[in-house]
């Protein structure tokens, strides 16, 4: 494995001594073509275990007819976004997979403890400020989800799937759009910003087409967190910020009846303005708090310099092989 020189910034961390032309296209065609393979292999098998346990197949866009399985399924496919990427990396372009996570080859997780608990102020203040424009402005859902309590067993079921598998969904997205579309492009471009705007189109492509406000929201969303990744060299500052959101969005659906079943059909895509405009106040204040913060942890924006080993200490002198002068 080759990594790239020190004092490269992320987006250029696939531009390594083996880089070649072809690299970059054939690991993108490998991972897209691997992910296919998993998710037909984990889709047929979850199939099967739903088929055991009495659920039934489910009809349109539903994968298993019972809500809390289909999301299961959904969430499990998103994450397997992420093993054929690291395999692409280290297979195909030669590099270590860690390239992927930030600058230093590895997810930095002190780091990423740190910004989860910004993430974790950041996200209850989106929601509640996105609740306040909606009642202000009238903007409530017609058909919006029953607010009866669904109950402790189902909730607790829910919440122990979404706990399990939200994190890896979210990381997978993670690694995908803020960090091998921009790589991708960086492995053949100095600036960065084709990537990040690349990526955010194709992630806000990614979850359908909806509203004009949906897209605009995801493409904010995506922007936002792509400049935090280049500004700290990692993707920590991301993964924290869209895991807290989405797992905090569906425990909250979770809570309700056919909350759960409303939240595999619908998509952030058919957002509303009031959460752009939420999204526009509170995107920038988390990549603010966690610009300060990174400062204050020192994190590293470009690949250091290799640490230098110990100078070896010297050979102790061999007393057997002295020679002594007659007298």
């Amino acid at each position: 494995m080759t990594a790239a020189p020190a004092g490269t910034p992320y987006h250029r961390l696939a531009r390594t001594e083996r880089h070649r032309w072809w690299r970059p296209p054939v690991a993108t065609v490998a991972a897209g073509f691997g992910w296919l393979v998993f998710s037909i292999a984990v889709g047929a098998g979850l199939v099967l275990a739903a088929s055991q346990a009495g659920v039934e197949p489910g009809t349109g866009d539903l994968l298993l007819a019972d809500p809390l399985w289909d999301l299961a399924a959904v969430l499990l496919i998103l994450a397997l976004l992420l093993p054929p990427v690291l395999l692409a990396a280290r297979l195909v372009q030669r590099r270590p997979a860690g390239t992927l996570s930030s600058v230093t080859g590895r997810l930095r997780w002190r780091w990423l403890l740190a910004c989860l608990a910004v993430a974790a102020a950041a996200v209850p203040l989106l929601f509640s400020l996105t609740a306040a424009l909606d009642a202000v402005s009238g903007a409530v859902a017609a058909d919006s989800t029953s607010v009866a309590w669904v109950g402790w067993p189902e909730f607790l079921a829910g919440a122990a799937v979404l706990v399990l598998l939200v994190p890896f969904q979210a990381a997978a997205e993670e690694y995908v759009f803020r960090g091998w579309i921009p790589q991708f492009f960086g492995s053949y471009l100095r600036t960065p910003w084709v990537g990040i705007i690349v990526g955010g189109l194709l992630f806000a492509l990614f979850h359908g087409l909806g509203t004009p406000w949906g897209f605009a929201d995801l493409f904010l969303f995506s922007f936002v967190l792509g400049v935090l990744v280049l500004r700290t060299g990692g993707l920590e500052a991301a993964i924290a910020f869209h895991v807290v959101n989405n797992l905090c969005a569906l425990l909250l659906a979770a809570t309700f009846e056919d909350g759960l079943s409303d939240a595999a059909s619908a998509s952030a895509a058919d957002g509303s303005w009031t959460m752009l405009a939420a999204e526009a106040v509170v995107m920038p204040l988390y990549a603010w708090v966690v610009l300060r913060l990174s400062r204050r942890f020192r994190i590293e924006r470009i690949s250091p310099a290799p640490t230098s080993l110990p100078a070896e200490p010297a050979a102790a002198p061999d007393w057997t092989k002295e020679v002594y002068r007659r007298p």
